[in-house]
């Protein structure tokens, strides 16, 4: 009885240290979950290798501007509930210039957003003590905003890189 009281001693708390090992584990893949880590890490692994849906159009779009010497730093990425999706750079690290992506659903909902925000669909706008270059095509554009002393800084540039690149990839820039 003792060798059975034992053993059973011992499978009980092997029993009891692997669901504890388990159970960090699962908290700490639901944490993750929660926190959107696991989501971000996907879609930027996604994104860079390429199979993600705006993979090539990214990797041309900071391949053109770093060609230019201007380096697109600091990305940021955010998508909405309905799959609009917005990339956000700095030019070289600098808080006063910006590259924004946006890429919606379809023209309408583009049309409909960018003028939200910039008050024009196309072209110049000022909002927020900041001027922005918007360039369109179908679902997708391109901005460059520019605040401060600094602004227009790189103005000539983005008007010419801008339009080739949404030529190129007609339609949803996807992959």
């Amino acid at each position: 009885m003792n060798y059975r009281g034992i053993a059973a001693a011992v499978l009980l708390c092997s029993i009891l240290a692997i669901s504890v090992g388990c159970s960090k584990q699962v908290a700490k893949d639901e944490m993750r979950l929660y926190n959107m880590k696991a989501y971000e890490e996907g879609s930027r692994e996604a994104r860079i290798s390429g199979r993600g849906m705006n993979g090539k159009f990214l990797e041309e779009l900071q391949a053109s501007f770093s060609q230019v010497k201007m380096p697109l730093t600091n990305e940021t990425y955010a998508e909405d509930e309905i799959g609009n999706i917005t990339y956000q750079y700095r030019i070289n690290y600098d808080a006063s210039q910006f590259i924004t992506v946006y890429v919606y659903q379809d023209q309408a909902a583009r049309e409909k957003a960018i003028k939200e925000i910039f008050g024009v669909t196309e072209g110049d706008a000022n909002v927020a003590g900041g001027h922005n270059l918007i360039i369109s095509d179908k679902e997708t554009s391109i901005v460059y905003t520019s605040t401060g002393d600094k602004t227009d800084n790189y103005y000539s540039q983005v008007k010419k890189i801008a339009p080739a690149l949404l030529a190129k990839y007609q339609g949803r820039v996807s992959s």
